[in-house]
């Protein structure tokens, strides 16, 4: 007699090189060969990812908000940018601002003391807090910098409250110290590279740049700068594509493609002079506007997909996991929830997907040539409300069922435990949960499976 328990399930997160073929086997028991919009924030089980709502009005935003201040600016209230126009935004409203500036290609918003400020195309917008007494050439007819380079990021990061504020622009970065304007404080010596990241910690700026930008091989380069050198006083170089970098907890992670990377992505982080490797996964880069946290994790948009990485407690270990989908704008957590734009709208994070599955690894359970008969499968789970329901297959590596069934809340009441009794062989198997006809506002929350089985 054998079995296998799957348990710790919320703690396993993608399998490694999950992506490389449909059934892998590498990995432990309790990782995954694929998942789509699953949420393992809890450490106790795996359920579905989060549901999106519209902040209201759902008409107001014109073209997709991109810059979204990461922090609250005063209590409830924070502010964004899309191409055109300038909003306020809460937990519930977004708000346009000053509809008469006449700004293009709207990237970022910084504060800067009790200063709002927008960078736009070529010009920087300063207004107010809360919005009002708008210039939006400020950078230009008052600041009296340079119009900043068309068509490149323009992130804005400033050290503390009122340090110096850096402005990406092209291969330089132009500063504001709240009196000077200067056009290329810092300057990467290669005018063919492209700064499209940067953040500020360890009393360092850290700014992420690709040479060329471009579709196909990259040569990468993080430059640290203390904010007074005419250049980079470290600096480190990648061999491959940066997306975006972000901090937590003083410690600067990046977001970056290797060159030989075979489709993947990987997430490391600097130390010192050398960028080191955590984890890898299936899908795009983000832009420096599209990461941010939630619960104790970092979160980031993969094209239209989030992606998760981080621990339920000091004391687990981190893994990675889709946790949803979001929209081609910013990506920000500045009251708690997630907030994600697309064309027309900005929304949250509410209640639950239903497009959401999970399927394990392949399990080999043939023994000296001999092939196996499984008698059973049990799932735990939190207790079962009214409208939870997930459905189960197990499947062999030939893509043939082997057994299907389903826990709902109509079948089985508000159990907390659910017992298949079958005698099915079979040479290999893996599990695939599906919550397709279950519940947006009540989900089924799994917290182990024990497969038991006999050799014949």
């Amino acid at each position: 007699m054998w079995n296998i328990k799957i348990n710790n399930i919320s703690q396993g997160g993608f399998a490694p090189a999950y992506h490389k073929e449909t059934y892998p086997m590498v990995g432990n028991k309790n990782q995954a060969a694929a998942m789509v919009s699953c949420d393992l924030t809890n450490p106790s089980y795996l359920t579905q990812g989060p549901g999106l709502a519209s902040v209201s009005p759902t008409v107001n935003p014109v073209g997709v908000i991109k810059g979204i201040l990461k922090t609250v600016v005063s209590a409830s209230k924070t502010y964004g940018i899309s191409a055109t126009k300038m909003y306020e935004i809460t937990p519930t409203t977004v708000v346009e601002k000053d509809p008469d500036s006449a700004i293009t290609g709207g990237e970022d918003v910084a504060l800067y003391g009790d200063k709002l400020l927008f960078s736009h195309d070529t010009d920087i917008l300063m207004a107010d807090n809360p919005f009002g007494n708008a210039n939006e050439n400020w950078w230009t007819d008052v600041a009296g910098g340079a119009a900043l380079t068309s068509g490149e990021p323009h992130q804005m990061v400033v050290a503390g409250t009122t340090g110096l504020m850096a402005v990406l622009n092209g291969s330089v970065v132009a500063s504001w110290d709240g009196t000077t304007a200067v056009d290329s404080a810092f300057n990467t010596q290669d005018v063919d590279i492209t700064l499209v990241s940067q953040v500020w910690t360890r009393n360092n700026f850290y700014f992420a740049g690709n040479k060329p930008n471009a579709t196909g091989r990259n040569e990468a380069s993080i430059f640290v700068w203390n904010g007074t050198a005419t250049s980079w006083n470290n600096r480190i170089e990648v061999n491959g594509k940066i997306g975006a970098m972000f901090v937590r907890n003083g410690v600067p992670f990046v977001l970056y493609q290797k060159n030989i990377s075979d489709g993947a992505i990987t997430l490391g982080y600097c130390d010192g002079n050398v960028l080191i490797d955590i984890t890898n996964y299936e899908g795009s880069l983000p832009a420096y506007y599209q990461v941010t946290e939630y619960k104790d994790h970092i979160i980031w948009a993969s094209g239209t997909n989030i992606f998760a990485w981080g621990g339920n407690d000091l004391a687990l270990n981190t893994k990675i996991f889709q946790l949803g989908v979001c929209g081609a704008g910013g990506l920000a957590n500045p009251f708690g929830v997630p907030m994600t734009a697309s064309s027309a709208k900005l929304q949250k994070f509410s209640g639950h997907t239903v497009t959401c599955s999970w399927k394990s690894l392949l399990f080999d359970v043939t023994q000296n040539d001999r092939r196996s008969v499984i008698d059973k499968i049990r799932f735990n789970f939190e207790k079962l409300v009214t409208g939870a329901r997930v459905d189960w297959i197990l499947k062999n590596n030939q893509g043939t069922s082997v057994n299907t069934g389903t826990i709902s809340f109509t079948l089985d009441g508000a159990k907390t435990t659910k017992v298949f009794d079958m005698k099915k062989p079979t040479e290999n198997f893996r599990i695939e949960l599906n919550w397709a006809n279950g519940s947006a506002t009540n989900a089924v929350a799994i917290k182990d499976i024990l497969i038991t089985g006999n050799t014949i």
